[in-house]
């Protein structure tokens, strides 16, 4: 008796992976709105599973808005119990946001999340959009049970990746965590990968999203950030080094203070791609400290500036929000502060 094929769930969002060229040489999104283009030209899928497509959105992933994270989320949670792992297929600007998002609002999966793109559209030669999304149903019908991005030949924890490349096909990098996996002649996956279970997934798509996220910069004003305090619910700072910011006759650290004085919350993380936020080794870091901003540690900006809108739908006490910035949930932080802690 010829074994079933495991059914996997394809959603699309668009992205330079569907794309077309237009007159003017810009890619831009397809004017189909059939996403079968996506699997039409790949025949290796269909021996690997039987899969089932669904378009949520087609857009260039520069103009995503949150509302479509939840979306996404509520989309896979109700189609849960009918396939045995989910690919997304995804434009590669804000991608490491959507994987973080998802991260927080489906957690206990017992399934495989794995999220693509490309750097060229399929349709293109030398695009490399065959080979991942081929690569991401491969994750999706294996063991583990993740959210994944899966692109070039690294399998990274959706709450780790980051972008480091807009020309490499190799364009995302696990920040401050191993690899979770590697692709090859086979899947090869890290110690503490989790894996499937029956596991009940947990769906919280709440977000507060008036938030904003701005890196700190030489000549930065402190009017800057009592502009932010006064129309936005919180605010994401990327300062230097281990998240130091400006103090003293052109600091920015009062204004810090002003803001969470005003019950807004202010969490520092740091622009260096590896390593964490050690507040505390630098006056110009324990003064923020000092006024109550709220350590990143290790997690990517991109990670906490979504962590923080999920967070904000949950509490608006200014010591919630801090310890469950500080908490671990899907593998974004390293709760005794950082990878390189001894």
């Amino acid at each position: 008796m010829k074994e079933s094929k495991p059914k996997i769930l394809l959603v699309t969002t668009g992205g330079t992976i569907s794309m077309q060229k237009s007159e003017d040489g810009t890619f831009l999104p397809s004017n189909s709105s059939d996403s079968q283009q996506l699997t039409a030209s790949i025949p290796e899928l269909n021996e690997l599973a039987a899969i089932d497509i669904l378009q949520l959105a087609n857009i260039d992933s520069t103009n995503l808005q949150p509302e479509l994270w939840a979306k996404i989320a509520q989309t896979i949670y109700k189609n849960y119990k009918n396939y045995e792992g989910f690919v997304l297929a995804h434009g590669t600007d804000t991608l490491a946001y959507t994987a973080s998002a998802l991260s927080f609002m489906i957690q206990e999966l017992g399934k495989p999340i794995a999220i693509t793109g490309s750097q060229v559209p399929l349709m293109q030669i030398g695009s490399d959009g065959r080979n991942n999304l081929i690569n991401a149903v491969r994750v999706a019908i294996s063991d583990i049970a993740e959210v994944a991005v899966v692109f070039g030949s690294t399998i990274i924890k959706g709450s780790r990746a980051k972008k480091v490349s807009a020309f490499d096909m190799e364009a995302f990098s696990s920040v401050n965590d191993a690899e979770m996996g590697k692709i090859g002649l086979s899947l090869k996956f890290s110690k503490g990968t989790q894996y499937r279970s029956k596991k009940k997934p947990i769906l919280r798509t709440e977000l507060e999203t008036n938030i904003a996220m701005l890196p700190v910069y030489p000549g930065i004003k402190p009017e800057v950030i009592d502009f932010l305090a006064e129309t936005h619910k919180g605010i994401v700072l990327e300062g230097y080094g281990a998240g130091n910011i400006p103090t003293g006759e052109f600091g920015i650290d009062l204004a810090v203070k002003r803001a969470i004085d005003k019950g807004v919350p202010v969490v520092i993380c740091t622009q260096c791609v590896i390593g964490s936020t050690e507040m505390e080794l630098y006056q110009v870091g324990r003064s923020a400290l000092d006024a109550g901003a709220i350590p990143a540690m290790d997690m990517t900006p991109e990670s906490a500036f979504v962590k923080l809108m999920w967070v904000m739908a949950q509490t608006k006490d200014l010591s919630s929000i801090a310890a469950m910035m500080q908490k671990n949930f899907a593998g974004e932080v390293h709760e005794l502060g950082g990878l390189y802690d001894i």
